[in-house]
């Protein structure tokens, strides 16, 4: 009885949201531009900007005219390049996979001996992200026909998988550079957090077209705040045979458009 009851207030407020025309839905696309940071600059530099691309729903409820609750659900693909200006060096197996390091007095060894022993120089991170943004969107009273707001938020994204490619040297080693000549998308699934959150600020603008359906366009800075890679690598080496000590947080700057229903 109780589900029945909790079941139909559900029912009802949802009813009077959209009666009251407080819900709003849309869909948005655009690209990205994003970058890796390394926490420590002493072992890693930032390689660069990357283009990446999202697309998603988007949802939002207003709490009065001029302000709403925003919510969605966002497919990411981005990529971020990181330099290893530290010596740090990992085994691969002549099949391109990656070997997990053990510890025996004191130092790693890989687990399986038959791999070869490379020096990484630089490394192109490609991942791919389930996104659930959420904050509060503040906008202006209508004029003409254009609205303009700004917005403030989370995102809480969940990987749902990263490859990566990978620069190296072959350490003079000519069988190693045979069979391991193009380190290009490899999978890096157990060296990465699953879960990530960025702060999300933005601005924008909508233009209605009709009644009750806009057309919008966005730009928003995110800024990463937690670690993206695993802390202790289960792969990487120092120079002293220790697991390579990692931060790197995603940030990114994104132009998105879209329509409003």
């Amino acid at each position: 009885m109780k589900k029945i009851a909790l079941l139909l207030a559900i029912t009802l407020c949802a009813n009077y949201a959209v009666s009251q025309n407080k819900f709003r839905f849309g869909l948005k696309l655009g690209p990205a531009f994003n970058w890796m940071k390394p926490d420590d600059v002493k072992k890693f530099e930032n390689g660069g900007t990357t283009l990446g691309f999202n697309w998603g729903l988007k949802a939002e409820y207003a709490l009065s005219d001029n302000f709403s609750f925003y919510s969605g659900l966002e497919l990411n693909h981005e990529k971020g390049k990181v330099s290893f200006t530290n010596k740090t060096y990992y085994y691969m197996t002549g099949n391109y996979d990656f070997i997990e390091t053990k510890e025996e007095n004191g130092t790693h060894v890989p687990e399986d001996t038959t791999g070869y022993l490379l020096q990484l120089k630089n490394r192109t991170y490609k991942s791919t992200y389930v996104t659930l943004p959420i904050g509060i969107k503040m906008k202006t009273n209508e004029i003409g026909y254009m609205t303009y707001f700004g917005e403030f938020g989370l995102n809480l994204a969940f990987r749902t998988g990263t490859k990566v490619t990978d620069e190296v040297d072959y350490l003079g080693n000519n069988d190693a550079k045979a069979n391991l000549s193009d380190i290009t998308d490899v999978n890096m699934d157990k060296d990465m957090q699953p879960i990530r959150v960025q702060l999300k600020v933005g601005l924008g603008a909508e233009y209605k077209i009709s009644e009750g359906t806009s057309v919008f366009g966005a730009l928003h800075y995110n800024l990463g705040f937690t670690n993206v890679v695993k802390g202790d690598s289960r792969f990487l080496l120092n120079e002293n045979s220790t697991p390579v000590s990692q931060k790197f947080s995603a940030h990114g700057i994104a132009v998105t458009v879209g329509v409003l229903f």
